[in-house]
């Protein structure tokens, strides 16, 4: 019983201490705790098969933990949910069951410094593979306390799984080694000047921190179509109609950046015939009588080649002719310019990907139809931005939906000149759940670690402005129709985390190897376990 209790109590620490899942961000540098002693009773019994134990035990507690802080995927599909809890629950075990082996070689306080490089291999795994998720990577737990993580600019939410996780090793030292007022005396002297002195830090940059850059005037446009039902009762012009009409007051001659939603022209745009859509000269004819504004807006779209020149490009019914299917960004100026062009390139798995395609494709090969893109959609290599027809060293980057919950990828935009972000989603298949609002902390997270501005344009909330120390100045609320205006500053100085990316997950790589195999020589040459 006490097991089962140990394996539940940190599933419910952590998951509380999530963004808007109860918010008690503090929990988490005490959540590890219940695991940690339930591992530790295990390696040092007399019982058999430890090592079998511990990951089984492991994969119920993050299995849950996924289970109570992303149980609200099921609005969108069952099998979502389903992935998360046995998939990611699976992976966070085995990277436990690491810690355990390692733990039994080597001693405890060792074992307990290396654990979060350990716990980054399922994190940076979930950077760029077939079933990518880093909704639940550590780091992330902390973006709706941004006064906490103004530090991010350097480590990114690395640095905050690595913060976490240390906390929790050094209090479960405290609490192997210490008994009685001892105990509490060590917490004082050890933990917590470990959880002050980030937080400190973080502050003292967080007051000191001024924003930097040329300001330009954003107007963003909610339009709360719902996704699953209204969408397919409206043409392609009645959504732009909708669009402009709402962005109308809210223009004016100082504009510089009307922002509209992820696939907001949904019923599928040839790139090839753009200015053969209605729509699409209603966007271009607006640049014409506002010379300042750029129009930043989300679309289906798809490509006809004559012959399979992608490895996504999928044939036509007539059988000579394939085509590409994208989740789109467009960038309109006036009807004398070029209209830009960026395709999503981290795609959601399942509803715009189907992971592992030559084995999954006979059963997801239609994938799971929510409304827009289904099947595996194509992509693009490089990290497109959008220059300023005013002033080409200012541009800006859109991160579409999913894109923004990738630190590195998103940093990308940065070093290829992104001056300020432009994030366009669509919440609404979640419902009103927690995860419109997780969502949007971690586009404040991505906003301290670039040091950019994020102008957000979501379908049915949240959409928002958030300044460069992630702070939402302004924002519309979930399933209200509207828009806002306001300013935005666009900075061109690079962060050290904009530079590095995602570094310390790969250095995490490097040590977790060299750690598992020192474990292997200790095991070949004999060396005794110690615990």
């Amino acid at each position: 019983m006490r097991n089962l209790l140990a394996v539940l109590s940190t599933a419910i620490l952590a998951s509380l201490s999530w963004p808007a899942n109860g918010s008690l961000t503090p929990l988490l540098f005490g959540a590890f705790l219940p695991i940690l002693w339930l591992e530790d009773s295990i390696r040092t019994s007399d019982t058999k098969r430890k090592g079998r134990k511990v990951f089984l035990y492991a994969w119920m507690c993050f299995g849950l933990f996924n289970l109570f802080t992303t149980w609200w995927v099921a609005y969108a599909h069952w099998s979502g949910t389903v992935a998360t809890t046995v998939i990611n629950g699976g992976l966070m075990a085995f990277c436990f069951w690491l810690y355990h082996i390692v733990a039994r070689q080597i001693e405890l306080n060792r074992a307990l410094l290396v654990l979060p490089f350990l716990w980054m291999l399922v994190e940076y795994l979930h950077m760029d593979w077939d079933m990518s998720f880093p909704w639940l990577n550590l780091g992330y737990a902390l973006s709706n306390r941004i006064t906490w993580i103004q530090w991010y600019e350097y480590t990114g939410p690395w640095g905050g799984t690595l913060w976490i996780l240390w906390v929790n090793a050094i209090l479960f030292m405290i609490w192997k080694d210490y008994l009685g007022k001892q105990r509490l005396k060590a917490a004082l002297l050890y933990a917590v000047p470990v959880i002050l002195l980030p937080i400190i830090l973080s502050y003292i940059m967080y007051v000191n921190y001024e924003e930097v850059g040329e300001e330009v005037e954003v107007v963003i446009v909610q339009p709360n179509i719902d996704p699953y039902t209204e969408k397919f009762q409206m043409t392609d012009e009645m959504t732009v109609d909708h669009f402009l009409n709402l962005a109308s007051p809210q223009l004016s001659n100082t504009t510089d950046y009307l922002i509209g939603p992820e696939t907001m022209i949904g019923k599928g745009l040839d790139e090839d015939r753009l200015l053969s859509h209605s729509g699409v000269r209603k966007l271009l004819a607006l640049g014409d009588s506002l010379p300042r504004l750029h129009t930043v807006i989300g679309a289906s779209t798809y490509k006809i080649y004559g012959h399979q020149e992608t490895r996504t490009s999928r044939p036509m019914r007539d059988g000579r002719r394939y085509y590409d299917s994208f989740n789109t960004s467009l960038h309109f100026t006036d009807s004398r310019s070029p209209i830009d062009i960026y395709h999503k390139s981290k795609l959601v798995v399942g509803v715009e990907k189907v992971p592992f395609a030559w084995l999954l494709q006979p059963i997801l090969s239609d994938g799971i139809d929510l409304g827009g893109a289904t099947g595996t959609l194509g992509g693009q290599s490089e990290r497109e931005v959008f220059a300023n027809r005013e002033n080409d060293s200012l541009s800006v980057a859109t991160i579409i939906c999913w894109e923004a919950d990738f630190p590195g990828y998103t940093s990308a935009f940065v070093r290829n000149g992104a001056n300020a972000l432009l994030a366009i989603t669509n919440d609404g298949w979640w419902a009103d759940t927690p995860g419109k609002d997780q969502h949007l902390h971690f586009a404040r997270a991505r906003a301290i670690e670039n040091r950019r501005a994020i102008a957000r344009s979501a379908n049915t909330g949240i959409s928002a402005i958030i300044n460069q120390r992630g702070e939402v100045l302004q924002q519309i609320p979930y399933e209200e129709t509207g828009a806002i205006s306001g300013t935005i500053k666009l900075n061109d100085k690079i962060t050290a985390f904009a530079e590095v990316g995602d570094l310390i997950g790969r250095i995490s790589i490097f040590i977790s190897i060299a750690i598992i195999l020192s474990v292997v020589v200790k095991r070949r040459t004999g060396i005794k376990s110690i615990g």
